[in-house]
């Protein structure tokens, strides 16, 4: 595991290598705060970067979401109740794993234009 910024981060995703671009994009995702936490009870806990994919699909460095320990791999969580679980409990957009990616855009957006990176 790789920690950026308050967040933990398996190494070895794609090549094996995470690229100096790569771990800049999920270090500022993971600044963003568990994405179901921020729309349930913010908490503040650190997170872990969680591989958007399908099943055993290639995954990107890119397709990631932040998750609280609890959201990730705990009993609450993905890994720890399932995809369907886990989507039919938090109902992100299209109640599906990928919905995670769009609550990510959202509160990326919302960052940078708090922090005035964009209009």
């Amino acid at each position: 595991m790789l920690a950026l910024q308050g967040a933990m981060v398996a190494q070895g995703q794609g090549e094996g290598r995470v690229t100096v671009i790569e771990a800049f994009y999920m270090g500022l995702v993971a600044k963003l705060g568990c994405v179901v936490c921020r729309r349930f009870e913010p908490t503040g806990l650190p997170v872990e970067v969680h591989h958007v994919a399908r099943g055993s699909g290639v995954r990107s460095d890119f397709a990631v979401a932040p998750l609280c320990v609890e959201h990730h791999r705990g009993q609450a969580g993905f890994h720890g109740m399932g995809e369907r679980a886990f989507c039919r409990l938090y109902r992100p957009p299209g109640e599906a794993e990928t919905g995670l990616l769009i609550w990510n855009a959202e509160d990326l957006a919302r960052y940078l234009r708090a922090a005035r990176v964009v209009a």
